[in-house]
This record gives C-alpha cells, sequence and structure tokens, in this order.
C-alpha cells in the first residue's frame, strides 16, 4: 500500500471528487481527513470509508475560507493522526453564481468563488506548511480546472479566474517548499459529471447537438470519471512522483495539452 500510515486531509470532502480522492486514499492504507461545511455528507462519506477498512476517515466541519478554522483543522488532523503528510485542496465550485458577462458580475459573487476556490487553498496550505517542513516531507495536490487553460463554457470568470490563479500559485510554492521535500502540483480536470449540480449544468445548459459538438472536441470522445481523476491525485501524492513539483497535470482526454 503506498500511503500506509499516512496521514491526507481533503478539503470538499462532502463532494464528489473529495469522496472519490478520500476513498482511493484509504484504500491504500491512508488516514484520511475529510474536511467541508457540509456535515451530513461528511459523515456519510466518512462512515463508507471506515465501513470499508484500510485507512480510518475523520469527518472535520470547515468553512476553508477561514484561517482559524483551518488552522484548527489541521491541528486536529495532526492530534489524530499522528501527521499531516497529503494536502488535496479540493474544496470548490461556481457556487451557483451566474454566468454573467464582465460588466454585470456583481463583486459579492466574485469574492464568494474566488474565496472558495483559491484562499481556500492558499489558507490549507499555510496551515499544512508549517507541519510538513518540520517532517521534512508533504505532498500538496491543488485543483484546478481545463477553464483555467481555455475559459469556461459553462462556468463564470469568477471560477475560471480563480482556477487559473490556483497554477501560478502551485508554481510558486512549489519552489519555495520544495527544500523541505515537499512536492506541490495541480491537476486540471475536464468536464467530470460528480453529482447533482454537474449532471444539471451539462444537460440543463447545453443540448443534446451542444453535448455532442463538446465531445467532439475531445480526442478520446467522452467525458472522464471521478477515478481518472482520482488516480492522477494519488499518483502526484505516491512516491512514483517524489521528482515531480511545481507540475499542472492535465487530465482531459486530450482537449487541452501543455
Amino acid at each position: 500500500m503506498r500511503f500506509q500510515g499516512r496521514c491526507a486531509v481533503v478539503t470538499g470532502g462532502g463532494g464528489g471528487f473529495g469522496k472519490a480522492f478520500a476513498e482511493a486514499l484509504a484504500a491504500e492504507g491512508c488516514n484520511v481527513v475529510l474536511a467541508d461545511v457540509n456535515q451530513d455528507r461528511l459523515e456519510q462519506n466518512a462512515a463508507a470509508i471506515n465501513q470499508a477498512g484500510g485507512g480510518k476517515a475523520l469527518a472535520v466541519v470547515c468553512d476553508v475560507t477561514s484561517g482559524e478554522a483551518v488552522q484548527a483543522m489541521a491541528a486536529q488532523a495532526v492530534e489524530s493522526f499522528g501527521s499531516l503528510d497529503i494536502l488535496i485542496n479540493n474544496a470548490g465550485g461556481s457556487m451557483g453564481v451566474p454566468r454573467d458577462t464582465i460588466d454585470q458580475v456583481k463583486e459579492d459573487d466574485w469574492d464568494r468563488v474566488v474565496d472558495l476556490n483559491f484562499k481556500g487553498a492558499f489558507l490549507c496550505t499555510r496551515a499544512a506548511a508549517g507541519y510538513m517542513k518540520k517532517a521534512g516531507y508533504g505532498k500538496i495536490v491543488n485543483l484546478s480546472s481545463i477553464t483555467a487553460r481555455m475559459g469556461g463554457q459553462l462556468t463564470p470568470v469568477q471560477y475560471v479566474s480563480a482556477k487559473g490563479a490556483v497554477i501560478s500559485f502551485t508554481r510558486h510554492v512549489a519552489q519555495e517548499l520544495g527544500p523541505f521535500g515537499i512536492n506541490v502540483n495541480a491537476v486540471a480536470p475536464g468536464i467530470v459529471l460528480t453529482g447533482e449540480r454537474l449532471e444539471k449544468m451539462w444537460y440543463g445548459r447545453k443540448s443534446e447537438q451542444q453535448r455532442q459538438d463538446y465531445l467532439d472536441q475531445i480526442p478520446l470522445r467522452r467525458l472522464g470519471t471521478p477515478r481518472e481523476i482520482s488516480d492522477a491525485v494519488l499518483y502526484l501524492c505516491s512516491d512514483q512522483a517524489s521528482f515531480i513539483t511545481g507540475v499542472t497535470l492535465d487530465v482531459n482526454g486530450g482537449m487541452f495539452s501543455a
């Protein structure tokens, strides 16, 4: 098992990607802390992982846009499992804000989406970095998006901008933390239907012809699956990727390649 005895924090642990990442890590022996604001989903996901065997799961209600809450969550992870070895900055989303033209975007909507997708990654990385530097070991994986590469066909400008910032943040922090034995990378998925919200966006905002036209732009001619994104994330968390840092791995069926 690649992650036996390690501890990972997975933000957005109540959502589809968060559940997939946590389950995959736990299946390989990793103890996981699932952090989210949705307590019911957190507890359901943690219970499913604990019933499956492998690594243990702990649900922690945490607003990643609050520095105080994030610091407390990181401390709880270390207290519960003895270390904080892996951080998956997965919390994000467009929060249902309208896909307005730039001249119509509301400042409050901008702040909400950028805080969740970008400030949250900063706060969680800041909290984890101290523990990782002391240990001389750490793996941080940030979730970006194909929209950061190509613009958003389904998503608003706030989300696209925040995910673009995540890529630059990843490069900088990788350079800063590399001397301490910490790898910092990002994954930029294409569209993956991880739950009801994304399914509504995919099926509700696009006609059948528009969906087919989108798929025709993907060399592999299909959308990805949560498992395929999890495989990429776990690779970057593993010692198999020990000499990779500062990279954004595009996982989108070939729709975009750097």
